[in-house]
């Protein structure tokens, strides 16, 4: 047997680990300062649901890892956390909406890997249904820019509307039916070539012509179009000027307009969006991907229930890669254990003091084997440990200790009832 992780899976050794853990704290505490309520959902669902949104030949069905149980029943592992949400409103009837929830949990993609993509990795959403006015998006944006700005990173906002898309595709004479093909090449406008651009474009057998007044289309500001189609009979295109009048409105009362590029390409290749889309970008451009992104859906889990009743649902996530990938070199100097101690037959009396430390917010690490002094000393330098102090019987009978820093090699004494408020500011 060769030991080894397949391919596309990750071991997090504590440093890296600990990183991750202090940025997924951040967003709970932020998603639960908005409002949105924990939720936890089955790794392990039946297969038709996971399936139940995509056509058969759907690429994100040849992704989905398929296993059976012993009863012979088709099971999945999920690949996102939206089809997981959409069963929890249907299943649990005494909800009320509107229902707002975060979750922050594993999913799995049998799909290629590559920079940027794993087979297994952390999505953390957020969601809520039983909204529909543009008012709770401009809150999720404010919300994660907030949250990245916490995290130490500046971001600015790509958003758009998919109405307003459909109704550019179509004023040129695109039907119905390519208008979703149409939309997931346009998307990649500022990722590929014009050549590829448009040599895609004519594999959905569209003329050039088309092709040429399509991509002049998508060339204007938010003013022009609401200019050019002050007018319009385009519904598509009407309600989507609408629906970003009105959200611009509230990002420029938030004062943060200008961290919001309206990007009228902008589609987030997905086909359940039906609204307003955003994307979030490093300002530093440390990262070109997006660091998270979402936007409007208001036909899942209408469509899912089917029951008569609207339900309406807007959502983004966090990238917790990419934003590992900015912070983790920032957050790893941060030491893992506040205190080592190391007690020369002074176990008992080293517990009592780790106690009474850890009871006040101290991370303390002991000793236990015995190891030679200097060999301790090594260990704290090479596990970023920043105090080390070796108790003896002479300092628990005085009730000083000698700590030393292991960044400025200085060493005190510091009285053992003030070691605490020691530790703690500095």
């Amino acid at each position: 047997m060769k030991i080894m992780n397949l391919k596309g899976t990750f071991d997090f050794l504590p440093k890296e680990q600990m990183v991750r853990n202090q940025i997924m704290n951040t967003l709970r505490t932020n998603f639960e300062k908005y409002g949105y309520l924990p939720l936890e959902t089955p790794i392990l669902n039946y297969y038709d649901l996971l399936a139940y949104k995509y056509d058969s030949d759907a690429e994100i069905l040849s992704e989905i890892y398929k296993l059976k149980d012993q009863g012979d029943r088709n099971l999945g592992l999920r690949y996102d956390l939206t089809v997981p949400f959409c069963k929890v409103i249907a299943l649990q009837k005494e909800l009320r909406l509107p229902f707002r929830r975060y979750e922050i949990g594993k999913v799995f993609r049998n799909g290629p890997v590559k920079l940027g993509r794993t087979r297994e990795f952390y999505q953390c959403d957020i969601d809520v249904v039983g909204i529909d006015n543009r008012y709770i998006e401009a809150e999720q944006i404010l919300m994660a820019i907030d949250t990245y700005q916490e995290l130490g990173i500046s971001v600015f906002v790509k958003y758009n509307n998919r109405k307003l898309m459909t109704g550019l595709i179509k004023e040129v004479g695109i039907p119905e039916s390519k208008v979703n093909s149409v939309i997931g090449v346009i998307d990649k406008l500022e990722k590929i070539s014009q050549e590829e651009l448009i040599a895609s474009l004519k594999k959905l057998e569209l003329e050039e012509k088309v092709i040429l007044n399509l991509l002049a289309s998508f060339k204007h500001s938010f003013l022009e179009y609401a200019e050019m189609f002050k007018e319009t009979k385009n519904e598509d295109i009407r309600l989507g000027l609408e629906e970003l009048k009105e959200l611009n409105s509230y990002l420029k009362e938030l004062g943060i307009i200008e961290n919001c590029h309206f990007t009228p390409t902008l589609a987030r290749g997905l086909t359940i969006y039906t609204g307003v889309v955003f994307e979030f970008y490093d300002k530093e451009e440390r990262l070109t991907c997006a660091l998270g992104a979402g936007g409007r859906y208001n036909k899942i889990i209408t469509d899912f229930l089917d029951n008569g009743n609207l339900y309406p649902a807007v959502g983004l996530s966090f990238g917790l890669e990419p934003i590992y990938t900015i912070l983790k070199e920032t957050l790893n100097s941060k030491p893992l254990i506040d205190i080592y101690l190391v007690p020369l037959d002074t176990n008992i009396e080293t517990l009592k003091l780790a106690k009474s430390l850890r009871d006040q917010g101290i991370k303390v690490l002991i000793e236990m084997n015995k190891k030679k002094v200097s060999k301790c000393f090594e260990y704290a330098e090479h596990e970023n440990i920043h105090y080390i102090s070796i108790i003896g019987s002479e300092e628990i009978a005085s009730g000083k200790l000698r700590v030393k820093n292991m960044l400025t090699k200085e060493e005190i004494s510091v009285e053992i009832e003030n070691l605490n408020n020691y530790l703690k500011n500095n």
